[in-house]
């Protein structure tokens, strides 16, 4: 910060304020002195931007030339904070976090603790060959050129084969059950600041805002809903903190406070005003219930992952302290939600909308079409329901509905993206005929209801008068609602045995381990072959063939 000063004799203001300690020996004086001419103080505090400005601006210069000039030196405190560094990036590779089969586990903990012993008598008897190629790369990133002989490559590589043992204590550790294992070497414990008036590390709070500037513009309402309480979590967790300054100790420590976080914290008037880790132990006290292991995993620690995994891109990190971190869930994946059943879906179709063929003033289009559309395609319930008359139409003969974003409509993620060939029982149904109808209206929107409310989110309505009829019928099945039919149709994909790839652009998935488009290079044809063998046998439709 600079400072309004008078030098004595002068009635003239003037700032004055100390050179950053790495370029001081290359800039005249102690610091940086200028007069502002202005013997008015608030006339002075109005030249003070440019004042900073001209001194950024040395600084700069001063930095650009030390970086031409190979540095020929190491300090102690440098070489610690490289060798902490580097055990903070190489500890997500030690760790093991898929599930191990008994013997391989067996196996793999009698390496790790051969391993450790090997590395702690190296230790001993001062071999430090393990690490020799890491110091030169390390050195050789800061700007370093220690000729072979430097007294400073000793303690980088003792600090370093330091921080290689204890990357091995804690997968010994983490392998014996013991996964809260707290590194006891000083070197990793006991990390020196960045010296006085070295370059300021981006904080966590510009992170964010860096990020969101750049994210947002693709995120639909329902995401940028679902960050806000991410976002306030890591600022009230790390205030003010460098975001390279984040260790993977303090990133398990924030999976233990999402563990005790209160279900809709933000509404609790016993805890307004409070931090996050206020609130926390707070609704301990109160004994309030806390989200689950899935809220947890995909509503938080998935953003966090994604905020520093950006940060790492950016090259604002070397290493993402959030990386694979998660809270066990016993409920498994397909037991989240059930899928219908095939008499359900007979009662289901023939109830209420679907007792007759589909007639114009005859009910709400959207309720009747965006299940059908659902249960055939595999669709979300926003992405039939906010579907436009100009996404149905044809390519090399065959009729195609086109997934795409459109002004402020934006898709779950880039993967639904897609062009997906006309299942042959919609036609039968009638859908292309309602399409002729909807376009010939000059109406944009396929379905009045596909509009997007005030929360960013399409065909809600929709949605919510589906889930009442399911209860209306008396339905029985975990969660069943409009989401189901994806895991129908999912269901219906692999009793159909479709190639890998086929499978995957119907259900607009990854390809696993490729970054490919979803599809690409599957011609209509293919698609309109493959869509046709997702039956559903014993459900009878022909009530509602027109």
């Amino acid at each position: 910060m600079f400072k309004l000063t008078r030098r004595k004799g002068s009635a003239r203001w003037q700032v004055r304020k100390r050179w950053p300690s790495d370029v001081a020996p290359i800039l005249r004086g102690e610091g940086f002195v200028k007069s502002t001419g202005e013997e008015d103080r608030k006339a002075a505090q109005a030249k003070l931007p440019f004042m900073a400005a001209e001194y950024e601006r040395l600084v700069a210069e001063a930095r650009a030339k030390l970086a031409e000039a190979p540095r020929e030196e190491l300090s102690e405190a440098e070489a610690h904070r490289m060798a902490a560094e580097f055990y903070r990036d190489m500890l997500p590779r030690y760790i093991v976090s898929r599930p191990v089969h008994p013997a391989d586990h067996k196996r793999l903990l009698a390496e790790t603790r051969s391993s450790l012993e090997t590395a702690r008598a190296m230790l001993g008897r001062n071999d430090f060959s393990p690490v020799a190629g890491v110091a030169e790369v390390l050195a050789s990133q800061a700007g370093l050129s220690l000729p072979d002989d430097a007294p400073a490559w000793e303690p980088l590589h003792r600090m370093l084969m330091r921080a290689f043992v204890e990357l091995h204590e804690v997968a010994a550790a983490n392998l014996s059950g013991n996964p809260g294992y707290t590194p006891r070497d000083p070197v990793i414990r006991e990390v020196p600041a960045a010296p006085e008036g070295a370059p300021a590390s981006r904080t966590v709070e510009q992170l964010i805002d860096r990020y969101e500037a750049d994210k947002a513009p693709g995120w639909s309402g329902s995401t940028k809903k679902a960050v806000r309480p991410v976002f306030r979590l890591v600022r009230d967790v790390f205030p003010g903190r460098g975001v390279d300054s984040i260790t993977r100790e303090e990133a398990r420590g924030v999976v233990t406070l999402l563990e005790g976080l209160p279900v809709n914290m933000g509404r609790k008037k016993a805890l307004e005003g409070m931090t996050v880790p206020e609130a926390v132990k707070k609704a301990a006290k109160l004994g309030l219930p806390t989200i689950k292991p899935k809220t947890i995993n995909d509503g938080y620690l998935l953003h966090i992952a994604s905020l520093f995994n950006w940060a790492r891109k950016e090259q604002w990190v070397s290493a993402n302290p959030f990386e694979g971190l998660s809270v066990f869930d016993p409920v498994d994946d397909e037991d989240r939600r059930d899928p219908f059943t095939v008499s359900q879906l007979q009662t289901v179709f023939t109830s209420a909308a679907w007792q007759e063929p589909w007639r114009e003033g005859k009910g709400k289009a959207g309720d009747y079409w965006v299940p059908l559309l659902c249960l055939f395609h595999g669709l979300r319930n926003g992405e039939a329901a906010g579907l436009r008359v100009e996404d149905v139409g044809e390519e090399e003969g065959i009729h195609v509905i086109r997934l795409q974003p459109y002004g402020t409509r934006k898709l779950k993620t880039k993967g639904s993206r897609g062009t997906l060939a006309l299942h042959p029982e919609l036609v039968r149904l009638g859908f292309l005929r309602y399409v002729e109808v909807r376009r010939g209206t000059g109406k944009e929107l396929l379905f009045p209801e596909g509009a997007m409310n005030s929360r960013g989110q399409v065909g809600a309505k929709i949605g919510e008068r589906f889930s009442k009829l399911v209860k209306r019928l008396g339905l029985e099945g975990r969660k069943l609602g409009m989401h189901s039919f994806r895991h129908c149709f999912e269901d219906r994909l692999r009793e159909a045995e479709l190639p890998e790839r086929t499978a995957l652009a119907l259900a607009r998935r990854g390809e696993p381990g490729s970054g490919k488009v979803y599809g690409a290079g599957l011609s209509a044809r293919l698609k309109a072959e493959a869509i046709a063998k997702i039956a559903y046998p014993g459900l009878d439709l022909s009530h509602l063939y027109p």
